[in-house]
């Protein structure tokens, strides 16, 4: 069965390399003699199992990709890329990595070649080379480039929005990054914003490189604390009572604009519940990244270098951040169930919120309303719909806030 990644690869290849390009994708594919090559990619690590896409030459480069691409991963995952990238560097991989995508142009194509290489190589006034990673199926999905030189140095990241949600998130971080720059945080890193603006009908967010790299320490979570707190400090405030908070009003009116279904209903019944029940609690808000994982996270020396600001947002309440940061560890890290961990967000979040020194009726506040801003965003963006692992959110968030606040939603 043909892997959905090279669909998507197909897709996206319209978008970056369009017409008078053209993309082959094969075993050891060559272009005839009428055809003129313009560019040349290992797909890795084979086209049955789609997951890199790296330039085929010149050597260093390919295999500077594959190492990058391994960096945060789990220490097996890692030592292969770098076991691959050797193999790429001395020539080896050759012999064995024989699938390719290939873009050409007819010989005496008089249309001008205006691929993203040749945009980007202009933006950043230097020649480029690319590698993309082919993500599994989210709503969020777009392509993100890793931007190098001929010598394999990472010159930039790219982001790439292709459809509705994804401009809009592409958006969304242009603006986080020169929020985040402006509030001059001391305990962490963002990439700076080298070029933002569009291109062939694309939203293109071109950011600096982090220096992440083999010599990155072993994540501490008390330093991802101390990080989230810096963060949720940038327009901080408290309100007396929940319900009576902007955050409340916003997420209220998103709700309200989901489209409509059975599962959109269940979760404004259970939000009237959350209402009545914690309404009343007194919150402290401020803003949080909106994703922050170990995965979009490393420590470098005392620098804590954070990436991946789509989903910053402000005034939400304060813990969000740590809350999300377990959940995805559970959910993504350790393919754990998705309802267990769900259960695992709101019973453990008492200890894990414990350095903010918040009540007990604060943790629960907190903790459900996470869960539900969660749910939130995954109706939003149509999770499901894209075939996302956990788009259906019947099966997990939605019976974990209505366990919490002991109601039961339908199946």
């Amino acid at each position: 069965m043909t892997d959905d990644r090279l669909t998507y690869l197909r897709h996206v290849g319209r978008l970056l390399w369009p017409a008078p390009l053209e993309m082959s994708i094969g075993r050891e594919i060559r272009g005839s003699p009428a055809e003129e090559i313009h560019r040349e990619y290992l797909l890795l690590p084979s086209i049955r199992a789609p997951r890199l896409l790296v330039p085929y030459r010149p050597r260093r480069a390919a295999a500077a990709a594959v190492r990058r691409y391994g960096m945060g991963r789990g220490r097996s995952a890692r030592w292969r890329a770098y076991g691959l990238a050797a193999g790429l560097n001395s020539g080896i991989a050759d012999r064995v990595m024989r699938d390719r995508v290939l873009l050409s142009a007819r010989d005496g194509e008089t249309a001008p070649i205006d691929a993203i290489e040749s945009h980007l190589s202009e933006v950043l006034q230097t020649e480029v080379l690319l590698s993309m990673h082919l993500s599994a199926p989210r709503a969020n999905r777009k392509p993100v480039l890793q931007v190098l030189d001929r010598a394999g140095r990472t010159v930039a990241y790219v982001k790439v929005g292709i459809d509705r949600l994804t401009r809009q998130l592409v958006r969304a971080e242009t603006a986080a990054l020169a929020t985040v720059m402006a509030a001059g945080l001391r305990r962490t890193t963002t990439p700076k914003v080298l070029h933002s603006g569009s291109w062939n009908g694309l939203d293109l967010l071109v950011q600096s490189a982090l220096p992440v790299g083999h010599r990155r320490r072993r994540l501490a979570l008390e330093r991802a604390l101390e990080s989230q707190a810096e963060v949720a400090s940038i327009g901080r405030s408290r309100v007396d009572r929940l319900a009576d908070s902007p955050y409340w009003a916003s997420l209220t009116q998103r709700i309200r604009t989901l489209p409509p279904s059975p599962v959109a209903s269940d979760l404004s019944t259970l939000v009237g519940r959350l209402t009545e029940e914690l309404g009343d609690v007194g919150v402290e808000l401020g803003a949080w990244h909106g994703d922050w994982t170990p995965w979009n996270t490393a420590q470098v020396g005392d620098s804590l270098l954070v990436w991946d600001w789509e989903r910053f947002g402000r005034s939400v309440p304060v813990g969000f951040d740590v809350l999300h940061w377990h959940l995805q560890s559970d959910l993504v890290g350790r393919l754990a169930d998705p309802l267990e961990s769900a259960h695992r967000c709101l019973s453990r979040a008492a200890p894990r919120l414990e350095p903010l020194e918040l009540s007990g009726e604060q943790v629960r506040a907190t903790a459900v309303s996470y869960l539900v801003e969660l749910t939130t965003r995954y109706l939003a963006d149509r999770q499901f719909e894209a075939g996302a692992r956990l788009g259906d959110v019947r099966t997990w968030s939605l019976p974990a806030i209505a366990s919490a606040l002991g109601s039961r939603p339908r199946r």
